[in-house]
């Protein structure tokens, strides 16, 4: 009696222990599914910070144009002030 009752605990452990494996892979897929996602983010960090960059590179260049052509329309204008003196 006492050898079937251990048997019996042994295979009740036993069935709790199963799945076991199934948790470890279940959990390496999910690390997996994490560490993609966090790589997928990571690339579009770099593409976002890219296109800020390109967009303040090209604010620069047209805020630089404006006051090159308010510069030259005043000058335009002060010779055409000199000239009807």
């Amino acid at each position: 009696e006492a050898v079937r009752l251990l048997l019996q605990t042994v295979r009740e452990q036993t069935a709790k222990q199963l799945p076991a494996p199934e948790l470890i892979a279940h959990a390496a897929e999910e690390k997996a599914k994490a560490e993609a996602k966090s790589e997928e983010q990571e690339r579009e960090i770099a593409r976002l910070r890219s296109e800020n960059s390109a967009l303040l590179e090209y604010k620069e260049k047209a805020h630089r144009e404006l006051c090159r052509v308010r510069d030259e329309q005043k000058t335009i204008g002060k010779i055409k002030v000199n000239t009807e003196l």
